[in-house]
């Protein structure tokens, strides 16, 4: 089935177009695991997109060919004519007694459903667009798509409740006065999104053995469907003034027809009245016109911009509302997206068996799907009594606080809009009713009169002030039925499922598990009547708005790598497409990955990078610790990968020259060319192309110069820098001896050298002597090889370092990391060596990303970044690496311990402008860490969120009681992640990705083989 054919796309806020044809849902794949071998037998239809219903083997077609109209009219000839037209003359009357025959089954037939429908025939009968209608109502339906929700300020929020309830007062205001809300839920799109990363994607070659492209997709899409994740489609039905008398009269009298049709003289006026019926239905609504618009410009409004529903909405409210219980099969059957008829709407009640055994407390659902028979158990909640509701400040909202249990539930509003003077009316009339009960007790009896009874003259005297005084827009009142359907697979199921709802809702809102059951199901389809009036809730707009039932997580996107699943909400997969900032959005590629150690952030980011290497990024990962080298191993990416060690026994003495690690431009490069738009108002492209690129050669070698004197500094212990002449000594022998390419550190301490020997100023050359000692005594370790290349090597020997590999790993094993906390004067010798080797490693990374052409999608994974940033050479490579990321589209994840790294110790050098994503990790619940968090989230303080921040990492309380130890509850790590202004709370649950065990074990330097532990 095409991408078009998805009806998750149907409220796919990305979708440009509705499709025309939708299925009626999609499969749970906790229902089809017995199916999923299908996937593996190449028995799917698909050979990219994971498919779990077998192919249909081709029914062959048995035709019964009649003679052409040519020929049954070509003329007889010869003595047999006569005959022929005898028997043609027999064939006419035995066809017409034919179609009398089946004239005559169709009636019977039709009077036989007639009998065996009574109790279960629907009071729709039919649709025109998005409007459906019954006898004696007709409904306009609106789609609006889900809204944000978490990590948004309270103001915000507040305002996102107050937008949707001046909505339903601007509807009162227009004369609605009911309505029918109903929230359904779709699949949401795997196979739309393995067909869009296979667009998106330029994938490496498959090697023969290893995970290929087709099945690593495959697993994703069956990994993503075990999580069971859904998408939120919340309907508006709003009920149009009630039809004149003549329609709804003309509407029963072609019902009482349509029997009858088949017959000679009746048939015909039976067709008529039908006719004439579909007229008048159509004349009324071409009046309303106006009015409908009027309630298209009021749904547009802020809050709900909700559209007029399309035939493929439609018909997936009307297949979804009459298949609560069954499952959304993901291939369907595929549906016509126009007008429903009567004969439609019958084969809608078809759908499923539903029944209910007096007692049970719930409705038992059977139908087919998919070719399988399903049954389901289906309890319909009322929400009942409410409390005072801390909504936004302290709960979520009230129609989305199940959300989290991972349920997909529906939900059906039956709501009242009442006018301001409607419920002044009744408010006053409550009021006298109370009072008089007030002074019965007080004035008669001379009693206290209960706090219950004062309690409610003190809420109606409250009420009419507000619908009297009300310069907000919210003094409309609602009475309305709040039902939510509850889906299990077997009674238990159900029973537990429904436990824990009420569980979750309690103490401030009871859920009411009523009698009636199939009637309350039955209540979730449009045009279907209320099942009963117990439990009503009066409320103003602004509390029926805090429900904000269509709010859900809201991050990624629909093409790009997966992160994990979202945690706040509704759970989904958690996508990120790396290259939409550089591609679409024009920002930088700079992504902080922010946690304590053991948090998780280099096990993400090393399956962001082999997620984007599958894809067909380059990606080049500095990892000093070394655990992510074993990528390189993998079968499917053995063949495109490089390991480089910059210590050790295997390092290349010199791979770190910082001469030979910075670049000249390339005369090639487009920003040279002369029809680069740059420089098209220049007299002479060419010469001003010219004069730019030696001007950034000129910046090279300065470059060169700089980056030495800082490698040097950093070799030197501090009291050394605190020397006067230092500085200028290590300038003076770095200019002295050039930043042509060609060159190297050694060069620079024997102009050191020369310095203490022959500089006129005696403290300049006593300075340069102790210089020349500190650093030659430095350059003879182990580790130092890497920065001074041998001396008898050429100057033009290649560095070794292959541009074409998709992955490079660049390892520093043996590396003595400083100590945290501990003064740098207090350091050893090759602790300090560590400083200047991490920041030339960052630069020998920078530059394999960077000398690759600009068009090429790139991944550069810094680990330890709290070591640049240190010096300020440090802090300038960052500086470097957030700025031009965008224009060389490089995703840069740089991993640091703390938000200060990319904040400024001091504030002058903060880079939380130029982060357009963020990834904050566990943080040890550190104040100082959760303050500087907030502001690269650019989330306000004060608002809750450091509660969520204090809380990240993995679920459970880790303690060393094994009694009371929680942590092994919920081992998936959890991040909070912002893509734009979107921040939400994301789970890294691998445990049903197991095509991908092979990259989790590669992954995991705990020895743990639990797929959630490693996240």
């Amino acid at each position: 089935m095409s991408a078009e054919y998805d009806i998750s796309s149907i409220f796919d806020p990305l979708a440009e177009e509705p499709v025309p044809v939708v299925p009626p849902g999609a499969l749970p794949p906790s229902w089809a695991a017995a199916r999923a071998g299908s996937a593996s037998t190449g028995t799917v239809g698909s050979n990219l997109a994971w498919s779990q219903a077998q192919p249909m083997p081709p029914v062959p077609m048995v035709v019964d060919v009649e003679p052409t109209i040519a020929e049954s009219a070509a003329p007889e000839r010869g003595p047999k004519a006569s005959s022929h037209r005898g028997r043609r003359k027999r064939r006419r009357e035995r066809a017409s007694e034919s179609v009398h025959e089946i004239d005559r089954q169709r009636a019977e037939a039709g009077k036989r459903v007639d009998s065996e429908r009574k109790q279960q025939r629907l009071a729709l009968i039919g649709t025109h667009g998005n409007i459906t209608r019954t006898r004696t109502v007709a409904t306009a339906w609106f789609v609006q798509p889900p809204g944000p929700w978490n990590m948004r300020p309270v103001a915000k929020q507040r305002r996102f409740i107050r937008n949707e309830g001046l909505v339903l007062s601007r509807l009162s205001e227009v004369g609605v006065t009911s309505l029918h809300r109903r929230l359904v839920r779709t699949p949401w799109p795997v196979r739309q999104w393995a067909q869009a990363h296979d667009a998106w994607a330029d994938p490496i070659p498959d090697v023969p053995g290893a995970l290929s492209w087709a099945d690593y997709l495959r697993g994703q899409q069956h990994a993503m469907l075990w999580g069971e994740p859904t998408l939120k489609g919340r309907y508006w039905g709003i009920d149009l003034p009630n039809r004149s008398g003549l329609g709804q009269a003309l509407d029963q009298l072609a019902y009482m027809l349509s029997f009858v049709e088949s017959w000679p003289l009746l048939g015909g006026v039976a067709v008529a009245v039908s006719r004439w019926a579909e007229d008048a239905f159509a004349r009324e609504r071409e009046a309303m016109n106006d009015y409908l618009a009027t309630l298209e410009r009021v749904m547009d409004g802020r809050g709900v911009r909700a559209r007029p529903a399309t035939a493929a909405q439609m018909d997936y409210l009307l297949r979804r509302s009459a298949s609560i219980g069954l499952p959304m099969d993901v291939d369907g059957v595929i549906a016509g997206g126009g007008d429903w008829v009567d004969t439609d709407i019958a084969a809608l009640e078809d759908i499923t068996d539903a029944y209910i055994v007096p007692g049970d407390g719930y409705t038992t659902v059977s139908g087919v799907v998919g070719g399988a028979r399903y049954t389901a158990y289906v309890v319909v909640l009322t929400v009942g009594r409410m409390a005072a509701l801390p909504i936004p400040e302290r709960m979520l909202p009230w129609q989305v606080i199940g959300d989290p249990l991972g349920e997909a539930l529906e939900w059906s509003e039956r709501i009242r809009l009442r006018t301001a003077s409607q419920t002044l009316r009744e408010m006053r009339r409550l009021a006298n009713k109370v009072k008089s009960q007030f002074e019965h007790y007080t004035v008669e009896h001379d009693e206290t009169p209960p706090q219950e009874l004062t309690e409610q003259y003190a809420l109606s005297q409250r009420i009419i002030s507000d619908v009297e005084e009300d310069h907000s827009g919210l003094s409309a009142r609602t009475e309305g039925w709040y039902r939510v359907a509850v889906v299990g697979s077997s009674v238990d199921d159900v029973r537990q499922k429904v436990a824990r709802l009420k569980e979750a809702y309690s103490p401030h809102i009871s859920l009411e598990q009523e009698h009636g059951q199939y009637q309350l199901l039955r209540e979730f389809i449009p045009g279907e009547r209320l099942a009963n009036i117990a439990h009503a809730r009066r409320m103003g707009v602004y509390e029926v708005s805090a429900g904000m039932a269509a709010v859900g997580d809201r991050i990624g996107d629909r093409t790009g790598v997966v992160l994990g699943e979202t945690a706040s909400i509704a759970p989904r997969p958690a996508l990120w497409d790396l290259f939409a900032a550089h591609e679409r959005k024009q920002k930088s590629g700079l992504t902080p990955i922010v946690a304590v150690p053991g948090s998780g952030k280099t096990f993400l980011a090393g399956m962001i990078c082999y997620q984007g290497v599958r894809a067909g990024a380059y990606a080049v990962i500095l990892d000093p610790s070394g655990p992510l080298k074993k990528l390189a191993n993998l079968p499917e990416l053995r063949g495109v990968s490089e390991v480089h060690a910059l210590t050790g026994r295997s390092s290349r003495p010199g791979s770190l020259n910082p001469y030979r690690v910075i670049v000249d431009p390339r005369r090639d490069d487009p920003d040279y060319s002369p029809r680069n738009p740059d420089f098209a108002r220049d007299a002479n492209p060419v010469a001003a192309a010219a004069a730019q690129y030696e001007a950034d050669v000129r910046a090279a070698a300065a470059e060169r110069i700089s980056v030495a004197v800082s490698v040097l500094k950093m070799m030197l212990p501090p009291s050394r820098l605190e020397i006067e002449w230092t500085e200028s000594v290590l300038h003076q022998a770095a200019n002295k001896v050039g930043g042509e390419r060609h060159h190297n550190l050694r060069e620079v301490l024997d102009a050191i050298e020369e310095i203490a020997s022959s500089d006129d100023d005696m403290a300049v050359r006593t300075c340069a002597r102790a210089i020349f000692q500190d650093l030659d005594i430095m350059s003879q370790l182990t580790e130092a090889r890497v920065l001074f290349p041998d001396p008898h090597a050429p100057a033009d020997a290649g560095d070794g370092f292959d541009a074409d590999r998709h992955l490079t790993i660049l390892t520093m094993p043996g590396v003595q990391l400083p100590p945290e906390g501990v003064d740098p004067s207090q350091w050893t010798a090759q602790q300090r060596m560590t400083v200047p080797l991490m920041y030339m490693a960052a630069w020998l990374a920078n530059r394999l990303v960077y000398e690759k052409p600009r068009h090429m999608r790139k991944i550069l994974f810094l680990d330890e970044n709290k070591y640049l940033e240190q010096t300020g050479a440090g802090r300038t490579l960052n500086h470097r690496i957030a700025r031009d990321s965008r224009k060389f589209k490089v995703r840069a994840l740089v991993c640091s311990q703390l938000p200060d790294d990319f904040l400024g110790i001091d504030g002058t050098d903060d880079k939380s402008a130029l982060t357009y994503e963020v990834i904050i990790g566990e943080l040890g619940g550190n104040a100082h860490a959760i303050e500087g968090a907030l502001k690269l989230l650019n989330l306000p303080a004060g608002e809750g969120y450091e509660s969520v921040l204090a809380e990240l990492g993995g679920g459970g309380e880790d303690t060393l009681d094994e009694d009371t130890d929680t942590s092994s509850l919920d081992q998936a790590r959890r991040f909070l992640v912002k893509m734009a202004d979107d921040v939400e709370l994301i789970r890294c649950d691998w445990r049903n990705f197991t095509h991908l065990a092979h990259v989790f074990e590669a992954l995991n330097s705990s020895g743990d083989a639990s797929f959630g532990s490693i996240a």
